[in-house]
């Protein structure tokens, strides 16, 4: 059982919900409030329509969708060279060559190459030179190594802090930071994947005013009930949206900081759902 699922479970029992478990690995959960069946499903909840959940997976959409209201890297996305025939009609670049040369021209250096619907800092590259560059663009296109048939450069953003801020029926439930202090890196950009990063729990009113605020136009555009943000201070102390996640996973969280801050965001998600 999943961590997120078992804390879903405590959740329910803590509102003496009932809930019925499907599948041997138990990661498929029924719960059945006012005569409505909602299920849970690994890290998937009930809240998210099909087409915001596949927006946002998307980084070349979000970026589209979101670029004027908040602030995002610019980014731009690449088709695979590779990709099946009846695609190619979008290829805009024939060659990994191209489109190296291409990100070169448009981007200065160091700059971020990622795979589009990536997660867990798999497949992202800083990359400092063009070769740089085209080991990451052929690293993505690789069908043996977490391919992506798109790959996408980004501005690269000198952070100060990252955070991740979770926000439920657009309100902010839960925020922490990123802690890379007194951590060593791994070979994975993503924080919380270094030796001894920590997920440091914020409740500092007004880091959590200024975020919730900055967040405020992601939600007037898009009808998101439930996501997890990933949103950076730069050293300039501006804001930047990076990604959103449909999913978030509290594992590391709640190694760092205990179970009940999210006890609390499952137990407002099933009250949510029971007011439905």
């Amino acid at each position: 059982m999943l961590d997120n699922v078992s804390l879903l479970l405590q959740a329910c029992e803590n509102l003496n919900i009932s809930y019925e478990i499907f599948q041997p690995a138990e990661n498929l959960i029924k719960i059945k409030l006012n005569n409505k069946q909602h299920y849970f499903c690994n890290y998937s909840t009930p809240l998210i329509n099909q087409a915001v959940a596949k927006i946002i997976k998307d980084k070349e959409y979000t970026y589209h969708i979101l670029k004027q209201k908040v602030k995002l890297p610019r980014t731009v996305g690449f088709l695979s060279p590779f990709c099946d025939i009846q695609y190619k009609i979008y290829l805009k670049f024939p060659s990994i060559q191209d489109i190296v040369l291409e990100i070169k021209e448009k981007f200065e250096t160091p700059v971020i190459v990622k795979r589009n619907s990536g997660s867990g800092g798999h497949n992202v590259f800083l990359c400092q030179n063009i070769d740089e560059i085209e080991t990451a663009v052929k690293e993505i296109f690789n069908i043996n190594n977490k391919y992506d048939y798109v790959a996408i450069a980004q501005e690269f953003i000198h952070i100060k802090s990252e955070y991740r801020a979770v926000f439920l029926n657009k309100e902010l439930v839960l925020l922490y930071e990123k802690d890379t202090s007194n951590a060593e890196f791994a070979g994975n950009l993503s924080p919380l994947h270094w030796n001894g990063a920590k997920a440091k729990y914020i409740n500092e009113p007004q880091i959590l005013s200024e975020i919730a605020n900055f967040a405020k136009p992601v939600f007037e555009e898009l009808d998101l009930d439930y996501g997890g943000l990933d949103i950076v201070l730069d050293r300039d102390n501006q804001y930047w949206l990076i990604e959103v996640n449909s999913h978030p996973n509290y594992t590391i969280f709640t190694r760092d900081n205990g179970k009940e801050p999210v006890l609390k965001v499952f137990e407002k998600m099933l009250i949510s759902l029971a007011s439905k």
